[in-house]
């Protein structure tokens, strides 16, 4: 029995609070021990601090059909799931290859699916090739039905596929305001939030303005009107509108990141450790997340068990997105452990073996956490050499006019100045003072500034105490 609850507790861990909060919605037990186990599971995934036990005089049984419910219900919500049927049954009718319990099986889905389907757009294309098929082997009795289905939902349709037209351009230019200085997407706001709100579309539409808006108001960094978008979406997450595990896992990573710009790291760290209980694509991503969000906390030693485990991950990765962002947080994990020679060792690795695509994306973040390990390991002719032979402190000036705009690599230059002895003690304090005026208006850049005055106090201790003094007084 202990073996058996085992198992049991092993299913029931992995579970994430908003699929139990969406099992209890839709549970109609008349078994009040049934009843029992689903609240000591939900109750356990909120509190995995103080879980329950759960009862071994229950009879087995009645665990081995509360994780086969759970299972079935999970898995009639997944739109990920569902998905995976709509490919694998446009492929049969694409290759005449469809059976009667298949053909069954669409006939069904045209009764319940609507405009609001999560994947309503794919299974209406799904419809339009059934409904070919048919009609060309002369079946009047399908064709009737699927041509139907159709006409009634035509104007749902390219409404649909005219709004993700809008989603594709703006993607592209909330994307490239990273790259280019020419680019000021924030009128998507307002077309991005209408779309999201917009119960009339289906699901996979409004998810996708919902990540648009999340890039754009990262990009602006205006994090508590995300936090009013997340909110509304968190509710939906309670529901089967979204519901999947790769979506649930990306709200999680999203959230945290969102509690960490807003200084809430009790529940960054909370959504961090959701976000990473499955490994998926993107589990390097948010393990990072998580990691950046404990060294904030000064949880030092366990981020660096965590992504050092990790790192034999980064070779099954094709993402080089995801591995940029891991090398730069494990770069910083390191320093933060009094590891920054190997952090130097790691980094200059990395950027031989690529250069090209750190250029190509997030150099800054990876950047930023080289010359850290450089300043930290008091190696201060390597980080000048570094900073010019890239030319960084051109590259980072040029976003001064941006929100995103810190001047990280500046600071790390001027301390390895101050260090050699190529500039004075007054100059390397006005430089920073300076450099740091603009941002002090907005409360997250200034936050921001305390955090990387701290990271410099292991080496100008003094002069940074100066400068606080200056810059806040």
């Amino acid at each position: 029995m202990q073996q058996k609850l085992a198992a049991f507790k092993n299913f029931a861990n992995h579970l994430y609070p908003h699929e139990t909060d969406y099992l209890m919605g839709i549970q109609k037990f008349s078994s009040v021990i049934n009843g029992r186990i689903l609240s000591d599971i939900n109750f356990n995934c909120h509190n995995p601090a103080t879980p329950r036990d759960y009862d071994p005089a229950i009879d087995k049984r009645s665990y081995s059909y509360i994780k086969r419910w759970i299972t079935q219900e999970l898995d009639k919500a997944d739109v990920d799931r569902f998905y995976e049927w709509l490919a694998f049954t446009e492929k049969q009718v694409m290759l005449d290859a469809i059976t009667p319990e298949e053909e069954k099986q669409i006939l069904a889905m045209l009764k319940t699916c609507n405009p609001s389907h999560f994947f309503f757009l794919r299974f209406y294309e799904l419809v339009q090739h059934f409904r070919d098929y048919v009609l060309i082997r002369v079946r009047i009795k399908f064709y009737k039905p699927t041509n139907d289905f159709l006409k009634k939902y035509e104007s749902a349709y390219s409404r649909g596929m005219a709004i993700n037209n809008r989603l594709n351009q703006a993607a592209a230019d909330i994307i490239q305001q990273h790259e280019t200085l020419d680019i000021e997407p924030i009128h998507y706001g307002e077309f991005l939030h209408d779309t999201f709100n917009d119960s009339a579309l289906d699901g996979y539409t409004r998810y996708r303005a919902v990540v648009r808006l999340t890039f754009l108001y990262y990009n602006y960094r205006e994090f508590d009107n995300l936090r009013v978008v997340y909110n509304e979406l968190d509710k939906l997450f309670k529901t089967d509108v979204f519901y999947s595990k790769r979506l649930l896992a990306n709200y999680y990573s999203n959230r945290a990141m969102m509690h960490s710009k807003l200084n809430e790291l009790d529940l960054a760290e909370k959504y961090g450790y959701l976000s990473i209980r499955q490994k998926n694509s993107d589990h390097l991503f948010y393990l990072a997340n998580l990691c950046g969000v404990l060294l904030r906390s000064k949880k030092y030693e366990r981020a660096l068990k965590l992504m050092t485990a990790s790192v034999p991950e980064l070779k099954n990765t094709n993402s080089i997105y995801n591995k940029i962002g891991f090398a730069s947080f494990y770069t910083r994990t390191l320093v933060y452990n009094k590891l920054a020679k190997k952090a130097v060792s790691y980094a200059s690795t990395f950027l031989d073996a690529y250069k090209k695509e750190i250029f190509a994306t997030r150099w800054h973040l990876f950047f930023s956490a080289y010359l850290q390990a450089l300043l930290s390991s008091e190696e201060y002719v390597k980080l000048l050499s570094v900073t010019k032979r890239f030319n960084l402190l051109n590259l980072e000036k040029q976003y001064i006019d941006k929100t995103v705009y810190m001047p990280v690599l500046l600071w790390y230059n001027e301390v390895a100045l101050y260090m050699e002895g190529r500039q004075s003690r007054d100059m390397l304090i006005e430089n920073i003072i300076q450099s740091s005026k603009t941002l002090l208006q907005n409360k997250y850049r200034a936050r921001k500034l305390v955090e990387l005055l701290d990271t410099l106090s292991d080496s100008i201790p003094n002069e940074t105490q100066m400068i606080r003094n200056r810059i806040f007084s």
